[in-house]
């Protein structure tokens, strides 16, 4: 079940997206960052069998566009419900055009994801993101448009 996150969940969600699992696939976030995303009802916890099982958050980047800003699922096989969820949410009551997002070019099992709810590759971004190692690497712009969500 997807729930709108609180100030209470500030921490937890910190530790989630800061997790050593998940350092090379996901850019840190900014300060502020998940405060702001819990003030403005951008951050979300994906509850599953009494347990949070990951979080979401996403960004305005205008009216009706939004931008996928983190997704971790802590759960094997929870990605893909916690997703389907969030997009639910943006193409439904909060009544979204499109959400977009950047993925790194190597992290093979999120574009099968992607692909598989309808996000179209929509661009090849070099060297977009320098990895806690010092890498740079890749990354392709998704996209998925309301009219193709197949929720």
């Amino acid at each position: 079940m997807l729930r709108l996150a609180g100030a209470a969940d500030h921490d937890l969600i910190a530790s989630l997206w800061l997790a050593p699992t998940n350092a090379q696939w996901i850019e840190p976030p900014e300060e502020d960052e998940i405060a702001g995303a819990i003030s403005r009802g951008e951050a979300f916890l994906w509850d599953h069998d009494g347990d949070v099982a990951g979080f979401a958050t996403i960004m305005t980047w205008v009216p009706q566009v939004y931008g996928l800003s983190a997704l971790v699922s802590t759960q094997a096989g929870q990605g893909e419900p916690l997703l389907r969820a969030v997009l639910a949410r943006v193409f439904g009551p909060l009544q979204g055009h499109r959400i977009g997002f950047d993925v790194t070019v190597d992290n093979a099992r999120a574009l099968r994801l992607y692909e598989r709810l309808g996000f179209q590759r929509e661009g090849h971004i070099r060297e977009c993101w320098k990895r806690p190692g010092g890498d740079w690497v890749d990354c392709y712009l998704m996209g998925l448009l309301a009219r193709e969500w197949q929720g």
